[in-house]
């Protein structure tokens, strides 16, 4: 009996100890990560056209920018400091049909990518 009392207690501190840990690991995750300040890269290539007509991307303080008629390859590198839920987007425009990659990077590595063969297509990314 006193055995089982023992294996019972250790499984039970056990079990607390699990649970106070993955909480407390959640809680560290959601209030620790953010804001957080991030290097963001937009890249828009095509293998059929050197320019496109526009290029719209969420600029360093959440407004849209506007680039008309830019060549391509187009990259946009910048820092800004973003909040859990914030969105990015990156959206092309050509005259005609067009093939036409859209990237976004976050710290150098490719979080969203995409190709696109009509005349517009857009990308968004949500930082969780």
């Amino acid at each position: 009996m006193k055995s089982l009392k023992r294996n019972f207690l250790l499984f039970s501190v056990s079990i607390l100890t699990m649970l106070f840990t993955s909480c407390s690991k959640d809680d560290d995750n959601s209030s620790s990560s953010y804001p957080k300040q991030v290097s963001i890269t937009y890249i828009v290539s095509s293998t059929t056209t050197s320019s496109a007509s526009l290029i719209i991307y969420q600029n360093e303080i959440g407004g849209n920018t506007n680039v008309a008629n830019p060549a391509l390859p187009y990259t946009k590198t910048f820092t800004r400091t973003v909040n859990k839920n914030d969105v990015l987007s990156l959206g092309y425009g050509t005259n005609t049909n067009q093939t036409v990659k859209l990237e976004i990077l976050i710290n150098n590595s490719i979080v969203k990518s995409q190709t696109f063969t009509s005349t517009s297509g857009a990308i968004t990314y949500l930082f969780e």
